[in-house]
Formats: C-alpha cells, sequence, structure tokens
C-alpha cells in the first residue's frame, strides 16, 4: 500500500515546473533578442554595406573637387643653332596645378543614384534586423517549450515508474491481471524513449539558441519561466467580428506598404535605375565644363658661350644668328620667374548624338531594368497582402488554440485527480488512470506548441507588416 501512495502522490502533481536549476542565469526573451542581434554575422554585414554606401554619395560629391597636386621638373637640353642652342637647362617648379572638369548632368544624376543606394542599403538594415529577430524569438521559444516538455517527461516516467513497481507488486499478490502489469511495463517503456526524445529536442533547442545569442552551443541558458504566461489582454485585443478584422488587415496592408523594407527597397532601385540612365544620357544633353590653372616659379639656365654669333656666307642666316644672339637674355631670362595660368572652357561630345555611342546603350540598359521593378513591385504587393492575411489567420488560429487549451489542461487536471479518487477506490482500474495521465500530457502539450505559434505569429507578423506592431515584451 505503501508503494501504491507513492504512485497515487506521483500521479497527482504532474509537471509543469522548470527544468532543473543551474548555475545559468536566466536569459529573457528580450534579452535573446538584443544578443541575437549584436550577433549576427548578416546584420553586421549590412550595417557595414551602410557606411560603404554612404562613402559612394561622398565620392559622387567629389566630382565637384579639382585634382590638386605640386609639380617639380628639371630639363637638360642642348642644341648646335636655333633659339635653343642658347639654353642649357630648365628648372620647373608648380607650386599649385589644378583642374576639373565636369558634366553637370552625370553628376546630378550620380549623385541621386548613390543616395538612392544608400537608402536601399539602410532598409537592407531593418530587414536583417526583423529576421533576426522572427528567428530569436523562435529559437527562445522553442527552448522554453523543449524544456517544459522534458520536465513533463520526467514526472510522467516518475510516475509511470512508481505505477510500474505498484502494479508489479499487486500483480505478484494477485491483485492485477497481466494484463494490468504489461500495460504499465509499455507504458513505462514508451514514456522512457519519449523523455530521451525531449531531452534530445532540449539540447538541439539550446544549441539553435545559442548559435542565434553568440554563446558556444554547450552554454546553458536557462529561459525565464515568465514567457510561458500570457497576458489576458494580449488574447483580448484581437477583433471579434469579422467587419473588424477586415479593417485591422486593411490597416496592417496599409503600413506594410509604407514601412516594408522591401517595398522601399524596390522603389529606391527603380529611382536607382531611372538615376543612371539620365547620368549616361547626360553625356549628349549636357556640355562638359572645365577650369584649370597653375602657379608656380621657373629658372632658365643659358648655354656658356659668350661669344657672338658665327658667320655665314648667307646674309639671312647671318641676320638670325644676331637676332638670337641678341634675345639671349630674353630667351633665358636669369633668377627664378614667378608664372601663373588660368583656363576655362567648355567641351561638347557631339559624337555621343549618334545612337551607335554606348551612352545610348546604357541609358537603354538601365530604363529596362527600371521597368522590370515596375513588375517586382506589382508581385511583391499582391505577395505582401498575402501573406499578412496568412500570418493574421495564422495569429487567430493560435489565439484560438491557446485559449481553448487553458480550459483543457484545467479539465484535464481535474480527470486526473477524479481518476485517482476512483483507482484508489477500486472503480477504475490502471489503464483508466494511464489514459488520464496521457490526456493531461497532451493538453498541456497542445498548450505549449499553441503559446509558441501564438508568440511565433506575432513575431512573423511584424515583419510582414515592417514595424513592431504586435510590440515584443
Amino acid at each position: 500500500m505503501t508503494s501504491t501512495r507513492l504512485a497515487l502522490a506521483a500521479l497527482i502533481f504532474p509537471a509543469m515546473a522548470a527544468s532543473a536549476v543551474s548555475a545559468a542565469e536566466t536569459l529573457s526573451l528580450r534579452e535573446a533578442v538584443r544578443l541575437a542581434i549584436e550577433n549576427n554575422n548578416n546584420y553586421k554585414i549590412s550595417i557595414e554595406a551602410v557606411e560603404e554606401s554612404r562613402q559612394k554619395v561622398r565620392e559622387s560629391w567629389g566630382m565637384l573637387w579639382p585634382t590638386l597636386s605640386t609639380d617639380v621638373a628639371y630639363t637638360r637640353q642642348g642644341a648646335d643653332a636655333g633659339f635653343s642652342s642658347n639654353i642649357k637647362a630648365n628648372y620647373d617648379v608648380k607650386f599649385i596645378n589644378g583642374q576639373i572638369a565636369i558634366n553637370p548632368g552625370v553628376f546630378y544624376n550620380s549623385l541621386l543614384a548613390t543616395r538612392n543606394a544608400h537608402i536601399i542599403a539602410e532598409n537592407n538594415v531593418r530587414k536583417q534586423r526583423s529576421e533576426t529577430v522572427v528567428r530569436s524569438i523562435q529559437s527562445y521559444y522553442r527552448l522554453l517549450l523543449a524544456r517544459e516538455a522534458e520536465a513533463m517527461r520526467m514526472e510522467s516516467l516518475k510516475a509511470l515508474e512508481e505505477n510500474l513497481k505498484t502494479v508489479t507488486i499487486g500483480y505478484n499478490k494477485g491483485i492485477f491481471s497481466r494484463l494490468d502489469y504489461l500495460r504499465a511495463q509499455v507504458a513505462f517503456s514508451n514514456e522512457k524513449t519519449q523523455f530521451i526524445n525531449a531531452g534530445n529536442d532540449a539540447l538541439s533547442a539550446m544549441a539553435d539558441l545559442n548559435i542565434q545569442i553568440g554563446n558556444d552551443i554547450f552554454m546553458r541558458i536557462e529561459p525565464d519561466p515568465a514567457e510561458m504566461q500570457i497576458d489576458k489582454a494580449l488574447l483580448e485585443a484581437l477583433p471579434s467580428d469579422a467587419e473588424r478584422e477586415r479593417k485591422l488587415l486593411v490597416s496592417m496592408i496599409g503600413e506594410a506598404l509604407k514601412h516594408r523594407p522591401e517595398v522601399i527597397q524596390i522603389r529606391k532601385t527603380r529611382e536607382m535605375k531611372e538615376d543612371i540612365a539620365s547620368a549616361a544620357e547626360a553625356i549628349y544633353l549636357w556640355p562638359t565644363f572645365f577650369v584649370s590653372g597653375s602657379y608656380g616659379t621657373s629658372k632658365t639656365e643659358s648655354s656658356d658661350s659668350g661669344s657672338p654669333p658665327p658667320t655665314s656666307p648667307d646674309p639671312l642666316t647671318n641676320m638670325l644668328n644676331q637676332m638670337i644672339y641678341g634675345m639671349r637674355e630674353n630667351l633665358a631670362p636669369s633668377g627664378w620667374n614667378k608664372s601663373w595660368n588660368v583656363t576655362v572652357g567648355a567641351t561638347y561630345r557631339w559624337g555621343a548624338l549618334s545612337p551607335l555611342d554606348t551612352s545610348h546603350a546604357k541609358a537603354n540598359q538601365s530604363r529596362s531594368s527600371a521597368k522590370q521593378t515596375e513588375h517586382q513591385m506589382d508581385d511583391f504587393i499582391k505577395g505582401v497582402k498575402l501573406e499578412i492575411q496568412r500570418g493574421y489567420l495564422k495569429l487567430k488560429a493560435a489565439h484560438v488554440s491557446l485559449s481553448s487549451q487553458q480550459g483543457n489542461v484545467a479539465t484535464a487536471e481535474e480527470g486526473l485527480k477524479a481518476a485517482i479518487t476512483q483507482f484508489r477506490n477500486g472503480i477504475i482500474d490502471n489503464t483508466k488512470l494511464l489514459e488520464a495521465n496521457v490526456q493531461l500530457i497532451t493538453a498541456r502539450t497542445l498548450y505549449i506548441q499553441s503559446l509558441y505559434d501564438f508568440q511565433v505569429a506575432r513575431a512573423e507578423l511584424n515583419r510582414a507588416i515592417g514595424v513592431e506592431f504586435f510590440p515584443v515584451r
């Protein structure tokens, strides 16, 4: 009778407690989401891509900055006759040598294209963040529910082990039949397998969450048991009539079309393609303006010969030699001489007017690519509407299941208490008692699964809408 009491006591208090307490700190859902975002490599890559796109915008602005340099040159030369014969070497220093050439249309449209690319990169960060939030919530509740399932199986296994001992003793004394004994054995063996599977699921879920938050896969994590509780306000927040549901769906779709990262990315991609096309067309629509200039000093070193020029039988040659000799000081002035120059002008590439020029092909390619994005946008909007509707239906189903399973758990607990009393009074056999225990485990398992579906559905709807429509607590 002592063994029977122990078995009944074990059945009266089935598992709803969390898994065994370890040295690990309790990890809340919000903290898990934060760590998952911080340690997600795709999220980090998207942030670096934003910085890269920002530098490309700066590169476009750099088209307005002239190229500046300092040039130093030394020229050594020699000639037997003519002007060059009076110059031996030349020193030339350009302190400032600058030039800039810009096509206004190319600059403006290139700048717009890089700015749109930057916006696309920023929205990719939002996209990666929302996907990380969904995955981390899935991993967190998967671990939480796996731990609960493992704890239930452990308590159920203890209860069935005690029950098997009780039935074995009763079978040896002739109280229970062989059928009761065999059923107790099968129930215990089956539950042992279920307990091992539940433990493996918990280890797998813990490894998955560890990867999400950047830990080693063997790090012990204790999810917060409070996350198993659902605020009644969340269950009462969903509308109960069709008209209010329709308005809620319309509101969600409207928010998605304004805030969904992919919608913004497709729209900006189309604008960027149009800007690239306009930049290519600007080559033959606009002239290229340029400004160049320099400021420096130079020194000319004259030849060592100071003798008069040689005479020639040709009078014209003699006259030229005398003229060059007299211009030696002007050709090779002594000392350093400052100089500067500025050139302003414009060039028009009229050859680009021909349809055979590459600029026409580049512009047409970008225009065609822009038209493709319009079809992508149309398909994506249809997909968003369908995704939100399906997500809401999934949330609604989880909401109904969660509400009903709460009542089922209470009913199954009452049923088990009644079965224990009837078994104690000999009204039912051991089979009915085992069935009552299985029903309670099933009810609690379905409740846990409904909780998982409910929380994941809220996170997936947030991703589909593009904003935190259902805040993560």
